[in-house]
């Protein structure tokens, strides 16, 4: 049989890390990572690193100690790389059935048991069960002590489970969950629903009738209303099982037809307008929040798609450098008085992967933490930060080591906490050149380094985690 390689095959159960500087106390949890590790057999390559096999990293935190966890997810995709021997499985832009028939076949058949999806982008707690996510439903449930693969969650409801997109950046609610997938067909639709905390039973919000639906990695929510960010890059659902080619590559990038904003209200599921700007594309929403008679919408845009070829090239030659799309952090102010549309700029620097403290979630917030977005194969003495904008300011405090990558900065709230940024920042953070990662822990308010638990072993780089 052929041999699988990984960037990444070791895998920890529970071991205690060596520290440095303080590690606060009070913060108790664990801190849950996702994202794809690449793999080859005999030389061949993914086509995308979107579509590495899904590994969980674990840092728990207790009475100022930090352990450390990883394991893959035992999915569909684990079974064919390191039992099967072949790299050709159902992706984001990889696709095992060539033939129009096996594709009709794959596509139509009926599914009494639920394949497991390589749910590699994020991580949730979704109905009382934790779920490693990707943009293919069902949800991935996992133990987050062992990190075990527990099955998917079987939502127990007739919305769609199969031949359907689902973001993998769920909200939380105050109980539950909010969420859009979308269903292709001769008739599309984007398909809002929100998920009790007590039960696994989507229940429906909105049903909104789409022809050519747009690629949209994440969504925007406020106190009264869901934004649906439409993209000019978009599928004709008859392509996906029709053109033989993988998901991705079905989408066309249309600039004419600018970029839309659906605005939907998020408790009658009720239409309450459409705002068209610029042709732009983005993965992730910010924030969103309402002011007065408008909507305010924070978006980390590109100006174009190419950002997907970028990464594919990556995974083919992942040691060389691959220029990336520059971003901008960009306001979006939507009038419910004039229908008019505006835009300002935050932040020109090229970032990506933002969070926010969660509680502010839909409401007006001042504080964004930001990656720089630059590849990770640029020069060992070139900085690339991690930010703290003031929104309101648009000042920002930075966090910097030279040759050194940071990973997704993600908040915790410290107890009690009355200012929006009192708290901590956790960030893996890679060291590409001597091959090391640690985690780092940064005081929220400035910025300044706490400190930091070294891993094991090299990390891959990741997409996104929380801390439960």
């Amino acid at each position: 049989m052929k041999k699988a390689s990984a960037d990444l095959e070791e895998e920890i159960s529970s071991i205690p890390l060596e520290t440095q500087g303080t590690i606060p106390r009070w913060l108790f949890g664990t801190l849950v990572r996702n994202g794809p590790v690449n793999v080859s057999i005999n030389g061949e390559h993914l086509n995308h690193w979107f579509d590495g096999l899904a590994m969980l990293h674990a840092f728990s935190f207790e009475q100022g100690c930090v352990r450390y966890a990883n394991r893959f997810l035992r999915t569909d995709a684990y079974q064919t790389v390191f039992e099967t021997g072949s790299i050709h499985y159902l992706g984001f832009a990889n696709d095992p059935c060539r033939s129009l028939f096996k594709r009709l076949s794959t596509w139509l058949a009926p599914h009494t048991n639920h394949s497991l999806p390589n749910a590699n982008i994020n991580v949730a707690q979704i109905a009382h069960e934790y779920v490693a996510l990707t943009e293919i439903p069902l949800p991935v449930r996992f133990d987050p002590t062992t990190l075990q693969t527990l099955g998917v969650l079987e939502y127990q409801d007739h919305l769609p489970k199969e031949k359907c997109w689902e973001s993998a950046h769920p909200h939380r609610l105050k109980k539950g969950t909010l969420n859009y997938l979308i269903q292709y067909g001769r008739k599309s639709d984007y398909i809002l629903y929100t998920v009790p905390d007590t039960l696994t039973e989507r229940r429906l919000i909105a049903q909104i009738p789409v022809d050519e639906p747009a690629y949209m990695h994440s969504f925007a929510m406020t106190e009264n209303y869901v934004v649906f960010t439409e993209f000019p890059f978009v599928v004709k659902p008859l392509d996906l099982i029709t053109k033989g080619k993988p998901f991705i590559y079905n989408f066309s990038w249309k600039p004419e037809r600018g970029t839309r904003f659906t605005v939907v209200n998020r408790f009658d599921g009720s239409l309450f307008g459409q705002y068209t700007t610029r042709p732009f594309f983005a993965f992730h929403h910010v924030n969103a929040f309402e002011a007065e008679d408008s909507l305010c919408l924070d978006i980390v845009t590109y100006p174009d798609p190419s950002i997907i070829q970028a990464v594919a090239d990556y995974a083919q030659t992942p040691s060389q450098e691959h220029a990336k799309p520059v971003t901008k952090l960009e306001r979006f102010t939507l009038s419910f008085k004039n229908h008019q549309l505006v835009s300002e700029m935050l932040f020109e620097s090229s970032v990506e992967f933002p969070r926010i403290n969660s509680a502010y979630d839909g409401h007006p917030y001042r504080y964004v933490y930001l990656t720089d977005a630059r590849d990770q194969a640029l020069p060992q003495e070139d900085v690339r930060p991690l930010y703290k904008l003031d929104t309101g300011t648009k000042q920002a405090l930075t966090w910097a080591e030279k040759g050194c990558y940071p990973g997704e900065p993600i908040f915790v709230a410290a107890p009690e906490a009355t200012r929006e940024d009192a708290g901590v920042i956790l960030s893996v953070v890679l060291n590409p050149s001597k091959k090391s990662a640690f985690l780092l822990i940064l005081d929220a308010s400035n910025f300044q380094e706490l400190g930091r638990a070294e891993a094991p072993h090299y990390i891959p780089p990741g997409l996104h985690g929380q801390f439960f």
